[in-house]
Formats: C-alpha cells, sequence, structure tokens
C-alpha cells in the first residue's frame, strides 16, 4: 500500500517523464533490421538512447529549441 508522499512522488516523476513510444519494424527489409541491431550491439546502446540521441542531434542542427519556463 502506497503513502500519499509515495503516490505524490509518483505522481510527479510521470510529470516529468512523458513516454512517447514508437515502434519500428523492417518487415519488408530485414538485412536493415539487422544491421541496426548489430550496430546496438556492438556499441552497447539501446535502440532507445540511440533514436533519442539521433533526434537530438536533428533538433540541434535545426536549431530548434523550447523555453523551460
Amino acid at each position: 500500500m502506497s503513502t500519499e508522499a509515495q503516490k505524490r512522488a509518483n505522481r510527479a516523476y510521470r510529470e516529468r517523464h512523458k513516454p512517447i513510444q514508437l515502434s519500428v519494424q523492417y518487415k519488408t527489409d530485414k538485412i536493415e533490421g539487422e544491421r541496426i541491431k548489430q550496430f546496438l550491439e556492438q556499441n552497447g546502446l539501446t535502440a532507445n538512447a540511440y533514436i533519442k540521441s539521433l533526434i537530438k542531434k536533428d533538433l540541434d542542427e535545426k536549431n530548434f529549441y523550447i523555453d523551460n519556463d
């Protein structure tokens, strides 16, 4: 059973960490999927970390920023 403090902490955490879930499937191009899988394994990356780094790099190159007010 959770205390009220735990419930508030969980709620605050969920507000700060909103999940965005996307799925990439390579049904028609198995070789490309395997290439990505091997790259991630060889570099010790998760798909999530790699995708986030690609998105961040792209947005930074486009000088797209938001205010954190």
